[in-house]
């Protein structure tokens, strides 16, 4: 090959060559710019999502403080017009020159027995001026305190026989006429290691055993268990929790004017009062056949015993309510309670700050209603039917009971205690940024 030939091959290679290394060189520059750019977009939206965090933090603070005016009824750095309190805090930073503040708003604050709206706003803004908010809504109510059928605050629960356990719901009606259901929880609060915490003997139990111990005893032929693992001398450890909880609420006992309690047979209330009959009595002591008959809503504070016995017994007509505060001993033996409005929150026994070792029920008379003897112990004799619930520093059932737990008090706020406002599910929105 002659000397011009192979210059021409030699160009011709360096040609392929360059050409090569510019489509090399472009491909690389379209990888890298692509690159670059999900590096960009990843920066962005990790740093929209951080943004979107601190402002979801705010939102969170701004409901604590909507919360700490509601339970401390103290709006004076709030601005307020008619039912509607506002406010706005700020000076909050975060890093990479972020700053927030955090609108709140409460409606219905001052607003007796309807529902508090909180609707909270946590803004961020960058360096840029660019804004991110979470805007949150919720109710905020006071907390219910009767979570249980039956609580131990520091003791045990116990089942010396057997017994049945389950729950219904009293605004859908009797319980007679419903299916029963599994959301009773059994709970105690004690930390003992020395035997178990509930011990349920014989009793079938729909629902749940809450204990800071190693779970429940029980004897051959319990059962606990739920919709579809219920089934007689069947314990289902799934329904069986280590997380015991019972709120502690104070008490608050009523102190205004007042009317004595009658002695002996009387009728008290009015039926279809807007307000409760407030009734005061150094002792309450019922025999023979009296029948204290309540035909309308009643407090009643007792600063000494509360007796009943023999034939005599209370009577809440069904226009009749009653919450009792009681100082001194309890003993509901007799006739007991008869409540016909068969609606336990409208029977509530209270006493925490007594000096009484143990409180008891011996009555084969149905119990609608609700029994907070936080410091006292509690002893139900008989085979008897609790509809409600009962808190105490421990329970016994001696015999073999039938306790009916009403699912609506996890709803429903019992006047006579200071219950605390809290929040359940919230609505979250988002601005769009």
């Amino acid at each position: 090959m002659n000397d011009s030939g192979r210059h021409c091959c030699q160009r011709g290679d360096r040609g392929s060559a360059l050409l090569a290394s510019l489509c090399f060189a472009t491909v690389l520059a379209v990888a890298l710019g692509s690159y670059i750019t999900v590096c960009y977009r990843t920066l962005d939206l990790s740093t929209r999502n951080l943004r979107g965090m601190h402002s979801m933090a705010l939102a969170e603070s701004g409901l604590e403080e909507a919360l700490w005016a509601l339970n401390n009824n103290d709006w004076s750095a709030w601005s307020v017009s008619g039912s509607t309190a506002t406010r706005m805090l700020g000076g909050f930073n975060f890093d990479g020159g972020v700053s927030g503040t955090v609108s709140v708003k409460v409606t219905n604050f001052n607003v007796a027995g309807v529902p508090r709206e909180v609707t909270v706003s946590g803004s961020t803004r960058d360096e840029n001026g660019v804004s991110q908010s979470r805007t949150v809504t919720t109710v905020a109510s006071r907390a219910p305190l009767f979570v249980n059928a039956v609580a131990a605050t520091s003791g045990r629960v116990r089942f010396r026989l057997g017994g049945t356990v389950d729950s219904y719901d009293s605004t859908l009606g009797d319980y007679s006429a419903q299916t029963p259901g599994h959301s009773a929880v059994l709970s105690s609060g004690s930390a003992s290691t020395l035997s178990a915490t509930v011990q349920l003997g014989t009793a079938q139990v729909r629902g749940f055993v809450a204990t800071l111990g190693t779970g429940p005893s029980y004897s051959t032929g319990a059962a606990l268990g739920g919709p579809y693992s219920f089934a007689p001398g069947k314990i289902d450890s799934a329904r069986i929790s280590t997380s015991p909880y019972q709120p502690s609420f104070d008490e608050v006992v009523p102190s205004g004017s007042g009317s004595l309690l009658p002695s002996g047979t009387a009728t008290i209330g009015t039926p279809g009062a807007a307000a409760p009959a407030l009734y005061y009595s150094t002792g309450v002591n019922l025999v023979g056949t009296d029948v204290l008959t309540v035909n309308g809503p009643v407090v009643l504070v007792i600063r000494g015993d509360f007796y009943i016995s023999e034939l005599a017994k209370i009577l809440i007509t069904t226009q009749g309510s009653l919450r009792v505060h009681v100082q001194g001993d309890v003993a509901i033996n007799g006739g007991g309670i008869q409540n016909d409005t068969r609606l336990p929150r409208k029977l509530v026994i209270v006493s925490t700050t007594n000096l009484y070792e143990s409180y008891g029920m011996a009555t084969l008379t149905p119990f609608y209603g609700v029994i907070y003897t936080p410091t006292s112990t509690f002893t139900v004799s008989y085979n008897q039917a609790i509809y409600g619930a009962i808190v105490a520093r421990s329970v016994t059932f001696l015999g073999s009971p039938a306790v009916h737990y009403d699912v609506s008090l996890r709803s429903t706020v019992i006047e006579g205690f200071n219950s605390p406002f809290g929040v359940g599910n919230w609505r979250e929105t988002h601005d769009g940024v």
